[in-house]
C-alpha cells in the first residue's frame, strides 16, 4: 500500500495540505473532515533567509559577478576581432567563466541566450549553434549559478557594435524602470502588485510594457524561483518582509526586432533614518545582492534624472570595488574599469 493510500485510511489524523502545490488526485485521497487545507508554514520559512544564508548569498553573487565580468570581455574582445560567435558559444564560454568560482556546484537554471530576435523570446532556451551574432544584434543573457551554499539569476542586455537611438532609448527606459523599484522605500505589509504597478508606470507612460511579472523570490542553494513572495500585476496576500530575496527584471520585446532585459536580485531590509509610519509601520527597502555592470553604451544619461544618475555610479562604484579584486587578468580588468565609468 502506498503512503498516501495508508494515511487516507487513518482518519483521526488531520492531514495539512498546500492548495497551491498538491496534485488533484493527492486532494482526492482525503475525506473533507481530514484536511487542513492553508499555505505550508515550510514555504515562508524558507523565504526569510537567516544571517549565514545571506552571508552564503553575497558569496554567491561576488564570484558570479566575477564569471560574467570576464565572458562579457571575453565576448567583446572577440567579436572586436573579427571573430565570429554564436549564442552557443558564448553560453559556454559563460558557464566555464562560472565554473572557476570557488564552491562552485553548478548553473542555477539553463543559461538563456538571445541575440538579435531571439531576444524577444523570454524564455529562449536553446542558444543557436550555428548563426554567429551579428553587429547591431543585441545580445540578452540571463544565467545564474549555485554556489557555495547561494543561488543567484541575474539578466544583462548588451550591444554587440554600435547601438541605435532606439535600443539605446528602450534600453535606458527599462534601466528607469530598474531604478525606480531598486530605491524604492515602502510601509511593511505592502505586497508585490503595488511595486510592480510603480516600476512599470514610466514604461507604461512611453507606451510600453513586458509580459511577465517583475520579480520572483530566490532561494538559498535551491530554487532559482521560490514563492511565496513575488512582483507581479496579480495580487498576492503575501507581503514583503526583510530576509526575502527578489528578483526586480523589467524588460521589453518586440518580434524580429529583440529584447531587453536588466535583472538584479535584491534582498529586503529595514530601512532606516526615516519618520515614524502614521500607522506604527516600519519602513523596508532593498540591497542589492547581484555585482554586474550595466551597458553603459546603450545609456541615454540625458534620460536619467540626477538621482537615477546617482544610483547608478554608486551601483557601478560597488560592482568594481567588489569584483575588481578578484580579477587577475590584465584585460579583465581593463574591461571592468571602463564598463563601470572608473576614469
Amino acid at each position: 500500500m502506498s503512503f498516501l493510500a495508508n494515511l487516507a485510511l487513518q482518519k483521526t489524523i488531520k492531514v495539512w495540505i498546500d492548495p497551491s502545490t498538491i496534485t488533484m488526485g493527492s486532494r482526492l485521497a482525503f475525506s473533507e473532515d481530514q484536511v487542513l487545507e492553508k499555505e505550508s508554514p515550510i514555504v515562508l520559512s524558507k523565504a526569510l533567509k537567516n544571517s549565514t544564508e545571506i552571508t552564503a548569498t553575497k558569496y554567491a553573487h561576488k564570484q558570479a559577478g566575477a564569471g560574467v565580468v570576464r565572458s562579457l570581455q571575453r565576448l567583446q574582445s572577440a567579436f572586436q576581432a573579427g571573430l565570429p560567435v554564436t549564442e552557443k558559444v558564448y553560453a559556454n564560454w559563460l558557464y566555464e567563466e562560472y565554473a572557476k568560482a570557488e564552491e562552485f556546484s553548478d548553473l542555477s537554471f539553463s543559461t538563456i541566450a538571445g541575440s538579435g530576435p531571439n531576444g524577444a523570446i523570454v524564455h529562449y532556451g536553446n542558444p543557436d549553434s550555428e548563426n554567429p551574432m551579428r553587429s547591431g544584434d543585441l545580445l540578452l543573457v540571463d544565467s545564474g549559478i549555485q554556489c557555495a551554499g547561494g543561488t543567484t539569476d541575474a539578466t544583462r542586455t548588451v550591444i554587440l557594435g554600435k547601438p541605435d537611438e532606439k535600443q539605446k532609448r528602450i534600453y535606458t527606459l527599462v534601466l528607469q524602470a530598474h531604478i525606480r523599484l531598486a530605491r524604492q522605500i515602502f510601509p511593511e505589509g505592502t505586497n508585490g502588485a503595488s511595486l510592480d504597478s510603480i516600476t512599470r508606470s514610466g514604461l507604461w507612460n512611453a507606451g510600453l510594457d513586458y509580459g511577465h511579472g517583475t520579480g520572483h523570490g530566490v532561494g538559498a542553494f535551491l530554487n532559482v524561483h521560490e514563492g511565496p513572495q513575488r512582483i507581479s500585476p496579480v495580487a498576492y496576500d503575501v507581503a514583503l518582509q526583510a530576509g526575502m530575496v527578489i528578483s526586480n527584471e523589467p524588460g521589453y520585446y518586440e518580434n524580429n526586432w529583440g529584447g531587453i532585459r536588466l535583472e538584479n536580485l535584491y534582498i529586503v531590509k529595514k530601512a532606516d533614518k526615516l519618520p515614524q509610519h502614521p500607522g506604527g509601520k516600519g519602513w523596508l527597502c532593498f540591497e542589492e545582492l547581484t555585482l554586474i555592470p550595466f551597458d553603459r553604451t546603450l545609456i541615454d544619461k540625458n534620460l536619467l534624472s540626477a538621482e537615477e544618475l546617482n544610483w547608478l555610479y554608486d551601483y557601478h562604484g560597488r560592482v568594481f570595488s567588489e569584483i575588481s579584486p578578484m580579477l587577475d587578468n590584465t584585460e579583465d580588468f581593463q574591461w571592468l574599469t571602463w564598463a563601470c565609468g572608473i576614469d
